[in-house]
């Protein structure tokens, strides 16, 4: 069996890491000066003096079922971690749990294994940002009083497919944990392939300084259960329902009856829709009052974790999340399914379109200019929008009618 320059099998890398150039195997390259959050690029056995490396892998913590990543711990620390896994974890993890293992002949202390196998039936940004800080915040709570060295590779880009700019993702929510948290983890390391040019060219295109402020950002959440993920129903006497009822009945074009408005309260997704909002320029701050019609088996995923445009099954306008500006085109029983009882919902949302352009079939997250927000079905009267960025769409209210 071939091998390449880093010593694992070709077969092994095929799948889930196709490089895009040679490299050198013993290059090791420091994107940042100082900590406490630096990006290097090298192949896994030339990082050292980390505490805990993070591995993303399969939910039944078989490592040679896993990826680029899984292998390369399985070959270096041979057979002694694969039976700490199946000892102290014999029936594999849940998508989002972290299981820890000693290093062995590994240049790292411990193994942090995650898995973002069937999350919701998907993996979207939100997910692999929430398994990014449940691992500092394991690592900061295991060393206690000391501070943990940690790396993290660029998880989603290989059997996952997310695009190169996931790196970005990855990195500023290690820089807003950091912020959050000061003084609690010495060093994070985001590991790049040298073999990767693609991400190596999405992390140089990072402006450290202009992301950090961006975070600092002060957001201010309305409600007052801040940290609680909730739908929150809301009385018919509301104001909020009031709107948001008069917005839905004047474009649904029939008669239903409404059974319920809740209001979705995430600070998480509301923080980050706000901290994008601030990123535009002024005149493109005022979001758009939007209709998503789904499924009520996609409700709760929506709510914890937004939209995700990998669920779109038709992609006329370009391969995005769908918004509609009247409510009777999301009201269409291919968007909006009915349950058994003949139950529908739409999600109303605050949607900041930004720059748009004509959209098409062609679009996707991956070749959509960076001054480009959404594609439109008509750019003289838009009424179908679609968004490409996680960050610009914050899901702010469920109808649910008959």
């Amino acid at each position: 069996m071939a091998r390449n320059l880093a010593g694992i099998s070709s077969s092994e890398w095929s799948d889930a890491v196709p490089f895009s150039s040679p490299y050198d195997i013993n290059s090791v390259e420091y994107l940042d000066k100082d900590g406490p959050v630096i990006r290097v690029v090298c192949v896994l056995e030339k990082l050292m003096n980390i505490d805990i490396i993070v591995n993303p892998t399969d939910k039944s913590l078989n490592l040679s079922s896993g990826g680029a990543i899984s292998k390369t711990i399985l070959r270096l620390a041979d057979s002694k971690i694969q039976n700490e896994l199946k000892k102290n974890y014999p029936n594999g993890i849940t998508p989002g749990e972290i299981a820890v293992t000693k290093g062995y002949g590994l240049t790292f202390g411990y193994v942090y294994h995650c898995s973002l196998e069937n999350i919701n039936k998907r993996v979207s940004h939100h997910e692999i940002r929430e398994v990014v800080t449940k691992c500092l915040q394991t690592a900061v709570e295991m060393f206690k009083p000391n501070k943990p060295k940690i790396a993290f590779p660029v998880i989603g880009t290989g059997g996952m497919k997310f695009h190169p700019r996931i790196l970005k993702r990855i990195y500023c929510t290690i820089w807003e944990f950091i912020i959050n948290n000061p003084d609690t983890v010495e060093l994070a390391v985001v590991i790049i392939h040298p073999g990767r040019q693609e991400l190596i060219k999405s992390a140089k295109d990072i402006d450290t300084k202009k992301e950090i402020e961006r975070l600092q950002y002060p957001v201010n959440v309305p409600w007052a259960e801040e940290n609680t993920i909730r739908r929150v129903p809301l009385p018919q006497h509301d104001c909020e329902y009031a709107s948001v009822l008069r917005h839905f009945m004047n474009t649904i074009n029939r008669t239903v009856h409404i059974i319920k408005i809740e209001r979705i309260q995430n600070k998480r997704l509301y923080v980050a829709f706000e901290r994008y909002k601030s990123s535009l320029p002024r005149h493109q701050q005022i979001p758009k009052n939007l209709w998503h019609g789904t499924a009520h088996t996609s409700i709760d995923g929506i709510t914890r974790y937004g939209f995700d445009w990998r669920l779109t099954e038709r992609a006329a306008f370009g391969q995005g999340c769908y918004f509609a500006e009247e409510a009777h085109y999301s009201d269409q029983d291919l968007y909006s399914k009915p349950n058994r009882n003949g139950e529908k919902c739409m999600f109303l949302a605050y949607v900041l379109v930004g720059n748009c352009i004509k959209g098409n079939t062609s679009f996707n997250e991956g070749n959509i200019c960076s001054n480009v927000q959404t594609t439109v079905n008509n750019l003289q009267n838009p009424t179908i929008f679609v968004t490409y960025d996680d960050d610009q769409v914050y899901p702010a209210f469920l109808v649910v009618y008959k």
